[in-house]
Parts: structure tokens; C-alpha cells; sequence
């Protein structure tokens, strides 16, 4: 943020699912949402988050969220899930149709290896 030269961004560290349920039930919206879910982690009391079985709920509860024609970035890095699937979790839940991106690196000798995908709705798309 400061390399950039922005302000007011308002940083938040705590488990994204819990927060995003509880300001949807605050009637906050958000302009944008960035979502970077790991593919599986333990909370703080324990709690076990696995992509597969909880990014459903998490879009959901993120559809409510996002202001109209506001934007939203995904990464999954789990090759269990594919495009096809961030497409129609996200065509579901929003009700627009993103645009996706294959996360990919090159390794020393040109082979490129995939990482996951990449899933963006626009402003006013």
C-alpha cells in the first residue's frame, strides 16, 4: 500500500469466512473483494478450512457482500479445482460471468507448470 502510494485501506487479519458472515449480517458492502483461500488450514481454535468443501459458502456469502458492479478477484491454487468450476461457483453467486486465468511458472528448463486459476469480475461488468 505505501509502496504504491494509496491510503485508506483498512487491513484485516482474522479468519476471512467468519469476517466476511459477519459484516454481511452488519448490511456492509465492499466496492471490491480479493480472495486468495488457501487450499487447506487450521484456525487458531482448530478449525479446518478445505477449499473444496467450504469456497461454495465463502462466494456465497461474498455475493452478498460486493455493491453492485463492484469487482472481485479469486486465486485458487488447488488443482482439485478447476476453471470450470471457479466459472460456474462464480456465475452462480454473482450472477455475471468472469473472466478466468491459468496461474502458471516456468521452471529452469521452459516446462510450464500450473499452479491454479484465476478468476476476476470487473467493476460494472
Amino acid at each position: 500500500m505505501e509502496a504504491s502510494g494509496l491510503d485508506g485501506i483498512r487491513w484485516v487479519v482474522e479468519d476471512a469466512a467468519t469476517f466476511v458472515r459477519r459484516e454481511v449480517k452488519r448490511g456492509k458492502t465492499y466496492q471490491g473483494i480479493l480472495l486468495d483461500p488457501p487450499a487447506y488450514g487450521r484456525g487458531p481454535d482448530g478449525e479446518k478450512w478445505v477449499l473444496e468443501e467450504q469456497i461454495d459458502d465463502l462466494l456465497r456469502d461474498c455475493a452478498a457482500l460486493l455493491a453492485p458492479g463492484g469487482f472481485l478477484a479469486l486465486n485458487l491454487y488447488s488443482m482439485g479445482l478447476s476453471a470450470v468450476v471457479a466459472h460456474t461457483l462464480i456465475n452462480q453467486h454473482f450472477k455475471r460471468k468472469p473472466e478466468l486465468l491459468e496461474l502458471a511458472v516456468a521452471d529452469p528448463h521452459g516446462k510450464i507448470l500450473p499452479l491454479g486459476t484465476v478468476a476476476r469480475l470487473g467493476a460494472n461488468q
